[in-house]
């Protein structure tokens, strides 16, 4: 006979009782490494402990944390110790860490860094192997699961923004046994089957570094590597890093990221060429208005009445300079005339030819020299006698010399 069906509530309530009375479970130490590490706001600290097959879920309270000295990040090893206990709702169950201990590097971190340095060594993740991401891609190949979020995602964004570029699905496995192998397969695929596609996106959504291991893979790191087409790498977490993330081409912290990175958005395109429409036809209407206005400056009617203006403007200028120069000559004359006058009329003063007509004489020799004195003559010399009027010869009769009044 069947047992009587109990809830579930029922059942998790059980194993809750069990978990709590089971002493080894009530004191527990367990090495591993740290993954999907989150801190919350409140301060308690969210993580999981994992090892090459399994993982257990971890609750460290915000005052442990604060009493740590040293440092735990995803890829820590370390050593826990706490209680197991589970939460009834959920049905889940977790460790409750008391106790905290450094152990040291994990073995997933070692192997992530040993590959991330050997492909580095390689040429892998050099600038200038990496190929453009095209601003106007025809075709997108996406490689990632056909079930998970992602592609879902990638594909409304790129519908929404782009109803021009045609998408590509080539499902995969993106965790698990298999994955890695089937990723690269994918990529290649592509690359043979379809190598005019512009652009291909790879990845997946959101996970612990465990459910992130396919992408760090060396398989899939030579398939991306040795791409002819530009490879987006769309793994869904936005703090760390994989090593597809460094050989890609580009990177986008999420599948979302990625699809607005591959197309561009033909609506911001259109509202662009738009604007560089108006841009340019303002600018031309401004430039045919500006040549307008020149043509019409510069009409033969317009250029007729310029150069008449221009011609009687300089004709003014040219009588006006011509009377200016008239009267500034006439004005000289008038001074040259005027200071000519008044040197005649003191030549004219100073003349000895002047004091004749008040009655006096120039007695000049028989050369015509004038003379100066009596002692000049002699008795019956000849002389002239030289008038205002005219002259008379004269001789001299005696010669007496003396004073004016003798």
């Amino acid at each position: 006979m069947a047992r009587k069906p109990i809830r579930v509530s029922q059942l998790n309530s059980y194993l809750a009782k069990l978990i709590a009375a089971d002493g080894m479970l009530s004191d527990v130490s367990i090495v591993g490494e740290v993954s999907n590490f989150k801190l919350h706001g409140s301060g308690h600290v969210y993580f999981s402990l994992v090892d090459d097959t399994s993982r257990i879920d971890c609750f460290l309270s915000s005052g442990v944390f604060r009493g740590l000295d040293f440092a735990i990040a995803d890829g820590s090893e370390i050593v826990a110790e706490g209680y197991v206990n589970i939460y009834e709702k959920g049905g889940r169950y977790s460790l409750t860490i008391r106790k905290l201990f450094e152990s040291g590097q994990g073995s997933l971190f070692k192997d992530f860094e040993q590959l991330k340095k050997r492909l580095l060594e390689k040429g892998y993740f050099d600038d200038e192997r990496k190929k453009a991401i095209p601003g106007f891609p025809d075709t997108i190949a996406v490689i990632t699961s056909e079930t998970g979020a992602a592609v879902n995602d990638i594909i409304k964004i790129i519908s929404t923004r782009n109803s021009v570029v045609d998408v590509m699905i080539y499902p995969t496995l993106v965790q698990g046994e298999g994955s890695a192998e089937m990723i690269a397969s994918r990529i290649r695929q592509v690359n043979a089957e379809s190598p005019d596609t512009d652009v291909m996106i790879v990845g997946r959504g959101g996970g612990s570094s465990e459910d992130l291991a396919a992408f760090n893979e060396e398989i899939v790191a030579d398939a991306i590597f040795e791409s002819g087409i530009p490879v987006i790498s769309a793994v869904g977490h936005e703090t760390d890093f994989t090593i597809s993330d460094f050989v890609a081409d580009r990177r986008a912290e999420t599948p979302t990221a990625a699809a607005m990175l591959a197309c561009p958005d033909t609506e911001e395109l259109r509202e662009d060429v738009e604007a560089l429409m108006s841009r340019l036809s303002n600018g031309m209407a401004r430039i045919t208005s500006r040549n307008e206005l020149r043509l019409q400056a510069n009409n033969m009617e317009a250029l007729i009445g310029k150069l008449k203006y221009g011609y009687e403007e300089r004709r003014t200028h040219v009588t006006a300079v011509r009377e200016t120069i008239k009267d500034s000559i006439r004005m000289k004359f008038d001074k040259a005339a005027y200071r000519i006058h008044g040197q005649n009329e003191k030549l004219d003063a100073l003349s000895p030819l002047r004091v004749l007509t008040r009655g006096y004489a120039i007695i000049e020799n028989e050369k015509g020299r004038a003379i100066g004195g009596a002692g000049d003559l002699s008795a019956g010399d000849a002389v002239s006698l030289r008038f205002s009027d005219g002259r008379a010869g004269a001789v001299v009769k005696e010669v007496k010399m003396g004073g004016r009044n003798e």
